[in-house]
């Protein structure tokens, strides 16, 4: 059977006490300051604890000094939420315990609620084992993960530039409980932005021959895109093109042909060559999608150069084989886990220090595969009792590299 530490099964109304806690106060954006005051005061009056706060958008840094010199080993979590409405169904978890979001279109949506409150578990569990241990355990709770780059922030704040190795856990309903998932090499995708205005002639609804109908055009360039992954890119290749927002018009004006739509999204892959190829077919689509519709459209094309690949250290992905081994079952272990099209500015830290980033189950065994629901939806509620196996994962990998 899986086992779990007793400390870390008898401080588990403390882990669950913070992860409600930040789940009904959800921050979106670079910064969380009033995620990080409330991190932040679960370390305050601790001995042998540094705790760095300042720099913009970087976030808050923990550091437990422990018995003895020896290495600097980095814990990270993301604190941001998601700008998305938490859903009112019943039986959704903060609703029937009451730490639901208090902010609209605020919610912790990807899980970052769980990632913070097992960082602050962690914490305090190894604090009290820390004359057992040498070396820094360094807490690193980021802000602005969901396209902001608090990871990047993070490193050019240079919190990173003395760290050995460096660890991040990601909560992941296609697992269950109990389940810890990670590979060697590319585990998360690259991540590229791009927003796309079409301007031209506006009209009157009963007279499209005399406008341009930028509505038309765009929905034509949506649907052509997707041809760029069937029949521009190969059929090996893993990439995906998603469109994300269409904005255009007034619904109390629905008789009017706007003069401007936009949409935008993402695509993502673990090829560089295949992004480029993304990035010059959509142009080339665009530009002569609008042009099919009318002459008079105009197309322009903002591209932002988001997150790259997270690439897993081979050497590390071995000893967390080992470490995990210890405490998970063979068959709840995965360890060449399928990589995901998902994106992490935890490939910013990996960059930077050789670490892992691996994947915790959330979902409950019992519960219908059909039926389980993916990050970034508003009815999102994983079990709680998978934060015991981050603490856990956490935990065994502080012993195992600063034991003295």
């Amino acid at each position: 059977m899986n086992k779990i530490d007793q400390d870390i099964l008898d401080y588990f109304e403390n882990i669950k006490k913070y992860r409600r806690h930040i789940h009904a106060h959800p921050e979106v954006g670079p910064e969380q300051p009033n995620t990080v005051k409330y991190i932040k005061e679960q370390f305050e009056g601790f001995d042998d604890i540094v705790i760095t706060h300042g720099e913009e958008k970087a976030g808050l840094v923990v550091d437990i000094i422990c018995a003895k010199k020896g290495p600097i080993i980095g814990f990270r979590a993301d604190m941001d939420a998601l700008n998305l409405c938490e859903t009112n169904l019943e039986n959704h978890l903060p609703n029937k315990e009451n730490f639901c979001s208090t902010f609209e279109n605020r919610m912790h949506a990807c899980g970052h609620d769980l990632h913070s409150a097992i960082l602050i578990g962690f914490g305090h569990i190894v604090y009290k084992h820390k004359d057992k241990l040498k070396g820094k355990i360094r807490l690193l709770f980021q802000p602005g993960e969901e396209g902001y780059g608090g990871g990047k922030q993070m490193v050019d704040a240079k919190y990173l530039d003395d760290v050995q190795n460096v660890f991040a856990l990601h909560v992941w309903p296609n697992l269950e409980v109990g389940q810890i998932g990670f590979k060697k090499g590319a585990f998360f995708a690259s991540v590229d932005h791009f927003n796309v205005e079409v301007s031209g002639i506006g009209g009157h609804g009963a007279s499209p021959e005399k406008a341009s109908d930028q509505i038309l055009a765009v929905s034509t360039m949506i649907i052509n895109l997707q041809s760029i992954l069937s029949r521009k890119l190969s059929g090996l290749d893993q990439k995906v093109l998603s469109i994300g927002y269409i904005n255009a018009g007034d619904k109390k004006a629905t008789g009017v042909l706007p003069q401007v739509a936009q949409f935008g999204g993402t695509f993502r892959t673990f090829d560089s060559e295949v992004k480029q190829k993304i990035k010059e077919e959509l142009k080339y689509i665009c530009e002569y999608s609008a042009k099919m519709i009318h002459p008079s459209c105009e197309v322009k094309i903002e591209y932002t150069n988001s997150y790259p690949q997270t690439v897993n250290d081979g050497k590390m992905v071995e000893k967390l084989e080992e470490v995990f081994s210890k405490f998970l079952n063979k068959e709840n272990l995965f360890s060449n886990y399928i990589p995901t099209l998902g994106a992490e500015d935890f490939s910013y830290m990996l960059k930077k220090v050789p670490g892992v980033l691996f994947l915790v189950g959330t979902t409950p065994p019992s519960k219908d595969k059909d039926r389980r629901v993916f990050l970034h939806n508003p009815t999102f509620d994983p079990d709680e009792k998978s934060m015991l196996y981050g603490v856990q994962a956490f935990k065994s990998i502080a012993f195992d590299f600063l034991l003295d």
